[in-house]
Formats: C-alpha cells, sequence, structure tokens
C-alpha cells in the first residue's frame, strides 16, 4: 500500500526516480524490521526454549500476561495480520474498475 501511494503521482506523470524508490524503502524500512524482531524475538524467548522431553512447559513471561490480561490475547493477531505500521491506499485509482 505504501508503494501504491507513493509512486501513483510518479508514475501517472512518467517520472519515477531513484528518489521515488528510496521514499518507498524508507517508509516500508520501519515496519519490516518490527516484524523481523518480532520474529526473532519468538523464536529465541518461546520455540528455542521449549522442552524438548514430555515435561509440561512452563510458558514465558508475554503469554502468561496475555493469560492474565484478555485484551492482550488481540496484539499479536493485529501486529502479524495489519504490521506494524498499517497501510491504506490512498490514491484514486483506489476504486478503478477495468470492467466497467
Amino acid at each position: 500500500m505504501a508503494s501504491a501511494n507513493i509512486l501513483a503521482g510518479p508514475l501517472r506523470a512518467g517520472k519515477v526516480t531513484d528518489a521515488t524508490l528510496a521514499a518507498i524503502q524508507k517508509r516500508r524500512e520501519f515496519p519490516v524490521r518490527v516484524t523481523q524482531k518480532l520474529q526473532v524475538f519468538v523464536q529465541n524467548n518461546m520455540i528455542d526454549k521449549a522442552p524438548h522431553g514430555s515435561a509440561r512447559p512452563t510458558p514465558p513471561l508475554p503469554i502468561k500476561l496475555a493469560q492474565m490480561f484478555p485484551v492482550l490475547q488481540r496484539l499479536p493477531a493485529r501486529l502479524v495480520g495489519m504490521g506494524a505500521r498499517p497501510e491504506h491506499v490512498h490514491t484514486g485509482e483506489a476504486n478503478f474498475n477495468p470492467s466497467s
């Protein structure tokens, strides 16, 4: 979505530059880094620490907090589904229907 919002004008004008592409990279870099940090956290703190035997594992702190405060249970799903910076298309072409 960030790409569509940034590229719509330059593509229409036929003037996509390195600066345009750099703006897309800059806009997307933070959400990608947050997602990757979350993946590393889950890997290092939840998956790697789970016992490999038949004993029942002790849940890590984030899971315990989610059990104590149900409102926190929505956050991981929202972060995975929507990302760290949700985007929406803001161009006029978003409603374009080529079959009409």
